[in-house]
């Protein structure tokens, strides 16, 4: 089912709502200055009228930079920003008087991956220190995922252009979800299990460190690294030295842990959102 504004053609989707794409003006109809203060509003006008009677309940305009010169005519007919791109903005007005405004908020969560890199036949796990952190303490190599790229594929990419070392996902460890909005977002943060390919060809010297963002990486024992890490990063070794069964590397009582599983996650949950992305990390 379809609407029009102009000449071009506007979906109705299945809420009843109508997607006004302005990069599919014909290529002479962008040339036309006059377009922004007197036709462009006088078409935007009839069409919100015609949209209204026939009860659309919403109306998203995409608009390329180069129409960047429309957005105050949508903004003064009652539109509001949405989120914007590297080339378009995104702008709603929702049309539907009767009914409170049902549009979804954009995307209002980042996703990070860390990896634990460990090295079953050498029993060490691989940490790095971030080069531009304010505070140098030890960590889990990993970063944000890209758009379209699924989380095994980020942790092992992340680890791959921190450290040069190419591994296999094994499994999920833990993740957390915080609100530190960071670009105004809330973050979950998951911690996968990777174990490096060619395991017989790794050295322990085989580490190619970015040089842009590492300013440390190095192998660890199990011991030494689960004393080094700190915060959730702590937390999260531990969940993975008793889930592979290597207790006598871990600082937990698994009997306690159980028992009183549901007060550890408030307590770890607490230290997440009281401090900052550097400070809370610090907290033992």
């Amino acid at each position: 089912m379809k609407d029009h504004f102009v000449q071009i053609d506007v979906p109705i989707d299945r809420y009843n709502g109508l997607t006004v794409d302005l990069r599919k003006l014909p290529e002479e109809d962008l040339k036309q200055t006059e377009w922004c203060d007197e036709k462009f509003e006088n078409n935007l006008v009839d069409s919100l009228n015609r949209w209204i009677q026939d009860g659309r309940r919403s109306v998203w305009f995409i608009v390329p930079s180069e129409l960047a010169r429309f957005i105050p005519v949508l903004i003064r007919n009652k539109f509001e920003f949405h989120h914007t791109e590297l080339n378009l903005c995104v702008l709603t007005r929702w049309i539907k008087d009767d009914e409170p405004n049902r549009l979804p908020k954009f995307a209002h969560t980042t996703i990070g991956i860390g990896g634990i890199v460990y090295h079953p036949i050498k029993e060490k796990v691989l940490l790095i220190q971030e080069k531009n952190s304010p505070v140098k303490m030890w960590k889990f190599p990993g970063g944000y995922s890209e758009p379209n790229e699924n989380f095994s594929a980020t942790a092992i990419r992340e680890v791959f252009e921190e450290t040069g070392i190419l591994c296999d996902y094994v499994s999920m460890i833990s993740f957390r979800h915080d609100h530190r909005k960071v670009l105004g977002c809330s973050n979950i943060y998951f911690v996968c299990l990777l174990v490096p390919q060619k395991l017989d060809e790794i050295s322990m010297n085989s580490i190619e460190k970015c040089q842009f963002e590492i300013d440390d990486c190095c192998w660890f024992d199990l011991p030494e690294a689960r004393s080094l890490l700190l915060g959730f990063n702590r937390f999260v070794m531990e969940k993975f030295l008793q889930q592979y069964s290597l207790l006598e590397f871990s600082n937990l009582n698994v009997d306690r842990l159980e028992k009183q599983q549901h007060s550890y996650t408030i307590r770890t949950e607490l230290i997440h959102t009281k401090y900052g992305p550097h400070e809370r990390d610090e907290q033992r």
